[in-house]
């Protein structure tokens, strides 16, 4: 919505201002500095630039009622498996992974109401801006807010009934675990992410 309200500069860029925003929000909140913080700062900056070419790639694909819903079930059980793998292995976090992963794990609270929470916040958020800046809410619809009721409940789900259940991941390298072994594990106990 901050590349709508304010469309100089390009929604890849707007995204790695927010994550970063988010990583500094992350070390007030747990009070905690880790190397993984700086591994999903480079993450940040990576996944701006690609959103910008899959903002480009995409928006040549067909537009239908029919096409839109298949579109939005695919993206959301892909968001679903990924979100969980990155919640159980020992590949650097986006920021806005990180800070629901450790605010879970420092403030003790369940993985899907933190989720659920923080993307409603995130939505509110973005409707204000918006419309404070255009009058007007444009891009949040039924399939924003059923993913903010939805993610964190099919996250947790898929983490624990199937990564915990069916895989054990480990860190390809004694580098690896040695930088993130004094970060919160990132395999925290069970009950921390239902």
């Amino acid at each position: 919505m901050v590349s709508y309200a304010l469309p100089f500069l390009d929604f890849g860029t707007w995204n790695i201002i927010y994550q970063l925003v988010l990583v500094c929000l992350c070390v007030m909140v747990t009070k905690k500095l880790s190397a993984s913080y700086a591994f999903s700062i480079v993450v940040t900056i990576l996944f701006g630039f690609f959103l910008n070419f899959m903002k480009a790639t995409l928006a040549d694909l067909p537009k239908s009622a029919e096409l839109d819903l298949v579109y939005i079930v695919v993206a959301h059980v892909l968001l679903f498996f990924g979100v969980s793998f990155f919640m159980r292995c020992y590949i650097p976090l986006l920021p806005v992974d990180l800070f629901i992963r450790d605010v879970v794990i420092t403030y003790r609270i369940k993985y899907k109401v933190m989720k659920t929470t923080f993307d409603l916040t995130c939505i509110a958020l973005s409707a204000v801006i918006c419309y404070l800046a255009l009058g007007t809410i444009v891009d949040l619809g039924l399939g924003t807010l059923v993913s903010a009721f939805v993610t964190g409940y099919f996250v947790a789900f898929i983490t624990t009934k199937v990564y915990d259940r069916y895989f054990e991941f480990v860190p390809l390298t004694r580098i690896a675990e040695r930088l993130l072994s004094d970060d919160a594990p990132c395999k925290a106990k069970t009950g921390d992410i239902e």
